[in-house]
This record gives C-alpha cells, structure tokens and sequence, in this order.
C-alpha cells in the first residue's frame, strides 16, 4: 500500500542511497515482508529504489543489518523469493555492518560459524548485472570470485545476493601501493611483479570463463556499428554533463581542458572504429584494484556492477577483453601517482604540475606503473588464446584496442571525478596531456 508518514519520507531523504538528493519521492509502498519486516518500494521520477527494514527502539534499520532479516531469508518464505544455492549451517547467526560510501548496504553474516556476506541492492532494476555474473561463475565452479550462497527477488527482480566471506589481507590495490611507495621513498624494488603475474593469471581465467558464456546477457558477439556507436555516445553525452566544470577546471589549472577532451574523443572515435568485427565478451566492466581482494597469494575478482557513471544499459553493452586490462593500467596509474604524492609529502595537484611541467620526472616516477603493467600483461597474453577472446590470433591488434580502451577510461575517468566531486581529477588530466602530448 502507498504510504508514508513524514518521518518515513525524512528517513529515505536522509540515506546515502537516495539517487535524487533533496528531491522528495513521488511515491512510498509499504511491503509487509513477515513478522517485524517491512520493504519500502521508492519512487522517485523515472527510479525506483528497493529498502527492507525493522523498528529498533522506535528507529527504522536497514534489514541487512538485523539478524531478524537475515533468518527470515535463510528460512525462506514470505513476499520475498529466495533462491539458495548454498546449505546453510545451523547455529547462531551474527551479523555484523560493513561500512562503505556507495549505494549498496553490505553486512558480514556468520551463520553457525561460517562467514558470508550479504549486499543490498537498493537500485530496483531488472539490469543489475552483478547477479547474473555470479550465478554463472559459480556455476562454473570458477575459483576467483566470490561463490554465490543465496540471492533474494521481488517481482523477479534481484534485491541482494549472499556470497560466501572470502578471507583477504585488503584489497587488491594494497600490496600495489605499499610497493610504489616503497619504490619512491627508497629506490627499491619488491616481488611486486611476482603479484602482478598473479593477478594477469586470474583475469585471463576470467575472460576464457566469459568467452565461453552461451547465456544471452553475456553470450560472445562480433563488433558492430551499433556497438562501437554506443560506445562512444555515451562518452560524449558526459562531456556535455561535464562542460561547464571542465571550462571552471581549465580556468583554475590554466590549461585547456576543452580542447584536451575534444582532441582525445576525436582521436578515441578513429581508435575504437577499429574495433569492428573483433570478438566481444562481457567484461568486468570496472576491474580497478580495489575491485579485487588479496590474501596473500591469490586475487578475487568482486563488485561486478559496472562502473557507477554509467547507466543499466551501457553497463549492458559488451567489449573486447582488453578493456579490462585497459582499466588496471589506469589504476595503476591512481597507484603511482597518490603514491608518489604521499612519499613526497605533496598533494596530488601539486603532483600533477610537477609531472606536467617536468616530463622527465613524470617519466621516472611512472616507470614503476610499466615495468609492473607489462609483467601482468606478459602473463596475461602467456595463460590466454587471443583467437577465443577477441576472434584474432593478432597480439599487436590486442595491444592497439588496450590502447584505445586505456584513453577511453581516462576519459570516463575525467568525467566522474569532475561531475562527483571526488578531487582526483589529476590523475586522468595528467594521463591525457601526457597521451595528446599537449602544453
């Protein structure tokens, strides 16, 4: 039934969740999802955003942070459809709230003694691709990413997934970042390559996983016009968002932004045009370090949402394999380049002048990000078969599209720091004047 009190209203406004801040919901439906459970199903413009909670003490609480929510997915039941893919222990559940800044709530599980985790979806989409990623890998019995134990659906459409914990000393960028600063402040040069290869390892294993996909959301295709214009509309419909902060940047930086992102489109249009007709799979679509967990060893590859910029449906679109490597190189880029400021005792726009005013120096502190780039590649290529990925037994075309794919990320990159705010704007700027090797 519609709803809500003003109380209700103010809570949804005040979380972190809510897509339109300060813009009040067009509709609230109450959903009775068993003893003490409700579901608010938001609506707010063209969004719909899905929220379980119980009553503490008078105060609403996310439901996946309640033991009472938690049993009642195990028990299954209710509005709620459960679909298990895992046999749960008996013993005491325990849960506990996984702090994070994005959209999705997130909890620890331990039921009976062993450990899950358990993310809600608040975006209300039949797009979410994260649960067809892992439904399929864990069919597959793919031992990179995390097992799929339950997931959770209203009206058809998944509203979270349970995974099995997977133990971690941190994510994947840590040991990556430990090493650049290392690298910085004393000259030395660690095992760092040991883990590169590693991880160049698991993300080949990934894409020969993905290119054996015969479902219809991820199933291998040829590159057409449509795809590649599909591409790139939705990089220049961010270049018009982010117009007037990238004149104000150019301003501040005395740099011309505009004619920088104009020069890189134009010349990613020609790059990414010759991509047609090489073989596309579903990629990550957001394989950054820290969308990897490291234990010591070995990488998980997570979060397989896509990047946030992006809407359902480019999220969708399918890619060569390369642009995954593409975005590792870029996050090394972020590794390199917060490290050096951080054994330099600077800050990243004080970095970036320094880089853009002394090549040289850029060059020598960016040396650290190749040298550990192309020993993941090397492995990479060594554990792949071109031919199945891409349909081209052509190393030198695998390396050009890398190319293309590493501009193309810079620019979404450019976009979304400028457009949330997030201050690191520098490091794909750098990146562009270095590529368009403009003043």
């Amino acid at each position: 039934m519609a709803c809500c009190g003003d109380e209700v209203v103010e809570w949804v406004l005040s979380r972190r969740w809510y897509p339109l801040k300060g813009v009040p919901p067009d509709e609230i439906i109450t959903l009775n999802l068993g003893e003490g459970l409700k579901g608010f199903l938001i609506k707010v413009r063209s969004l719909q955003v899905f929220a379980p909670v119980t009553i503490k003490g008078g105060e609403y609480v996310e439901g996946e942070y309640t033991v009472e929510y938690v049993k009642s997915l195990i028990s299954g039941g209710g509005l709620l459809e459960v679909r298990k893919y895992d046999e749960f222990p008996e013993g005491q559940v325990v849960v506990k709230a996984l702090p994070t800044a994005w959209t999705n709530v997130i909890s620890v599980v331990e039921v009976g003694g062993r450990k899950y985790v358990l993310k809600g979806y608040r975006t209300f989409s039949p797009e979410l691709s994260e649960p067809r990623f892992l439904r399929y890998l864990s069919r597959r019995g793919f031992p990179y990413s995390p097992k799929l134990a339950l997931e959770v659906l209203l009206g058809g459409v998944v509203v979270a997934v349970m995974t099995r914990y997977v133990e971690s000393v941190g994510d994947g960028g840590m040991p990556f970042y430990l090493s650049a600063l290392r690298y910085f402040r004393e000259g030395v040069r660690d095992d760092i390559e040991v883990k590169a290869r590693e991880l160049g390892k698991v993300v080949a294993l990934f894409h020969e996983a993905m290119s054996l996909c015969d479902e219809e959301w991820c199933s291998p295709r040829e590159a057409t016009d449509e795809v590649v214009d599909a591409w790139l509309s939705d990089l220049r419909s961010q270049e018009v968002k982010a117009r007037e902060s990238l004149r104000k940047l150019g301003i501040e930086l005395g740099v011309d932004v505009t004619h920088v992102i104009e020069y890189s489109l134009d010349r990613l249009e020609r790059s990414l045009n010759e991509l047609r007709g090489l073989r596309l799979i579903r990629t990550h679509g957001d394989l950054h370090l820290a969308q990897t967990l490291y234990d010591g060893e070995n990488f998980t590859l997570i979060d397989f949402e896509g990047e946030p910029g992006r809407t359902g449906r480019r999220r969708s679109v399918l890619e060569t394999a390369s642009r995954d490597l593409a975005c590792l190189l870029r996050s090394l880029h972020y590794v390199a380049m917060f490290a050096y400021a951080e054994a330099r005792k600077k800050s990243l726009a004080e970095v970036f002048h320094e880089f853009v005013k002394e090549r040289e120096l850029g060059s020598e502190a960016l040396e650290w990000q190749d040298t550990v780039f192309n020993a993941l590649l090397r492995e990479y290529l060594r554990n792949t078969s071109l031919q199945e990925i891409q349909g081209l037994n052509d190393e030198g075309v695998f390396i050009n599209s890398l190319k293309a794919w590493a501009l193309e990320r810079a620019l979404y990159e450019l976009f979304y720091e400028l457009n949330y705010g997030t201050g690191y704007v520098y490091v794909p700027l750098e990146y562009l004047l270095r590529e368009g090797q403009l003043p």
